[in-house]
């Protein structure tokens, strides 16, 4: 996760950090602090992945192989920890192809000064999308 959130709107794009959005695509934004049960799932989930991964990967061909799936659980639920963050900016996007509409989070962020710039953009979007 990147320290700095660099967003950079125009009439015709939305760019954060190194990624562009065009405006005519966007259809909503909002921005969300994440609670502790949004963390745990995320824990959760990432360390189910990773020890279901090794547990069909490596089962029987180490004579410890038994015990990595606990291992690579506990990793995944540490590396979502580590990675977590406590407010997320999310737009609704339509995709040119058969996708359709989708949330996307496009910046996230621990620090309450993000927020408040994650709010303003937001503010900016819902006017630019209204008028």
């Amino acid at each position: 996760m990147r320290k700095s959130v660099v967003i950079k709107q125009t009439p015709t794009r939305l760019c954060v950090n190194d990624d562009c959005y065009a405006m005519h695509n966007i259809v909503d934004a909002s921005v969300e602090e994440l609670t502790w049960k949004d963390h745990l799932l995320r824990m959760l989930g990432l360390g189910i992945l990773s020890a279901s991964f090794l547990f069909f990967m490596l089962v029987g061909e180490l004579p410890y192989a038994g015990y990595l799936p606990a291992v690579g659980f506990v990793a995944g639920a540490l590396l979502a920890l580590l990675t977590s963050a406590k407010y997320v900016l999310r737009i609704e996007y339509s995709h040119q192809d058969d996708t359709g509409v989708q949330w996307l989070t496009i910046a996230k962020s621990g620090k309450k000064t993000d927020k408040l710039l994650f709010d303003q953009h937001v503010a900016q979007l819902k006017r630019l999308l209204t008028s």
